[in-house]
């Protein structure tokens, strides 16, 4: 719960500061700005048996951007969110649901396109803090397994794609995939980029609402 209340705090923090640099900066170009993101996570863990994206969750998260370019179009975008990943695992072995939410930080370069800038495509990575798991196999709380999960996702990719019906609101489907393992321990498991990078990695997509100012 501590660390809860620290990134609560530090949501409030970062919001206060984006709004006193807007003021700040009215009257130049190179502006900061603000936006509160929330919706839907569509899960899965690779390398735990599961599949098909079928373990639902949520995400919400404040963030600011600011201009890396002369035409205000290429960005670096820095956020601070709360997110819930993990699987469902449903055969005929084993009823299992892994639930893992995180204290994240997506950092993006992004770039603007359109007349007023309403589609922005970003890429970047999204280091995360697990704040809490949460493993429940045929019904009952699995201790064991809601141990096996490390601290820190430490390298997951993210690509997101946003676009402003308005100047205020948005939507937005981002991609995010671990490129580190993130289990203590594997039964079994694939890998990413080295074949010594093995055992389970979270992979998901986010569709939400944006709120811009």
């Amino acid at each position: 719960m501590k660390l809860l209340h620290s990134a609560i705090f530090i949501v409030f923090l970062l919001s206060f500061s984006t709004l006193s640099a807007q003021h700040r900066g009215k009257n130049s170009n190179r502006q900061f700005d603000l936006e509160m993101r929330a919706g839907a996570n569509f899960c899965q863990i690779d390398g735990d048996e599961s599949g098909n994206f079928n373990k639902i969750g949520f995400h919400a998260s404040v963030g600011t951007s600011f201009p890396l370019s002369d035409d205000d179009r290429w960005r670096f975008v820095v956020e601070l969110g709360l997110t819930q990943k993990g699987s469902r695992i449903d055969n005929n072995n084993i009823d299992r649901h892994i639930s893992l939410t995180y204290v994240e930080v997506p950092l993006m370069v992004a770039y603007d396109f359109m007349e007023r800038q309403q589609l922005r495509i970003a890429a970047g990575v999204a280091p995360a803090i697990l704040a809490k798991s949460n493993v429940t196999t045929d019904g009952s709380h699995d201790q064991l397994q809601s141990d096996n999960y490390k601290r820190l996702d430490l390298l997951p990719l993210c690509i997101s794609l946003r676009y402003r019906f308005t100047d205020t609101f948005g939507f937005d489907i981002r991609l995010y995939n671990s490129l580190l393992n993130i289990a203590n321990e594997n039964g079994t498991g694939t890998y990413r980029i080295f074949r010594s990078n093995k055992g389970q990695f979270n992979r998901l997509i986010q569709a939400g609402l944006t709120l811009n100012f």
